[in-house]
């Protein structure tokens, strides 16, 4: 072997070897869990699994009266939820039309969106929470007077639940908003059968912590 063919051979010996890079770690994304909602059964349910929901967690934490829940009552609520979802989406052109015997109730509805003027991003929309593993349906979610906000429409008797359900349902509408739950202000519409209205503002920052402690009770923590 000639001499500079050693001196190259020499050279690549003490080249040390080129390190193999190491096998990056690959990262699997979790997978969302499949939320469903049964609108004939009114039931939730995350990766197969049923969870609670805000009308039946007040009821098994005996905060609703049910001595108010006449079959009546619940024909009158289901029938003017009805309407008043169908006038806000648009199916209804002239309410002054529609005859039904809760009319009254309807027609207070109507006269609150003509003076409230909201606009809604969800009517009776299912919402999960997949966090706190419970569900249920705002009435409404959308802007009121400039400001995010979940409303629930009444035609009964007014209820001391009542705040500790919004508070569930700005828990639920919070993620979808980006906001925390307490800043979306809370409201009860209270329709008359004379086709008068009200509508009051849930002011009370402990009906948060009864919304949590309800949670707790009745939901598995994710």
């Amino acid at each position: 072997m000639d001499t500079e063919a050693m001196t190259a051979r020499r050279a690549w010996a003490s080249v040390s070897p080129v390190p193999r890079p190491k096998m990056a770690k690959v990262l699997t994304p979790s997978r969302e869990p499949v939320c469903r909602f049964d609108a004939i059964e009114h039931q939730y349910f995350i990766d197969g699994e049923e969870v609670p929901h805000i009308t039946g967690m007040l009821d098994n934490v005996n905060l609703i009266d049910d001595a108010w829940l006449t079959e009546e009552g619940r024909e009158r609520g289901q029938i003017v939820h009805r309407l008043a979802a169908d006038f806000d989406l648009g199916a209804i052109a002239d309410p002054r039309q529609v005859e039904n015997i809760y009319k009254g109730w309807f027609l207070a509805h109507v006269a609150a969106m003509r003076t409230i003027r909201p606009t809604w991003t969800a009517v009776e929309q299912a919402i999960i929470s997949v966090a706190h593993r419970f569900g249920g349906r705002p009435d409404r979610v959308g802007r009121v007077w400039g400001a995010w906000a979940v409303v629930d429409l009444k035609t009964g008797t007014r209820s001391a639940a009542t705040p500790i359900q919004t508070a569930l349902q700005a828990i639920l509408a919070a993620p979808g908003l980006r906001l925390p739950p307490t800043a979306i202000v809370r409201y009860e519409l209270d329709l008359k059968k004379n086709g008068k209205w009200e509508l009051f503002e849930h002011t009370d920052r402990r009906n948060f912590d009864k919304a949590y402690e309800v949670i707790r009770d009745c939901a598995k923590a994710a």
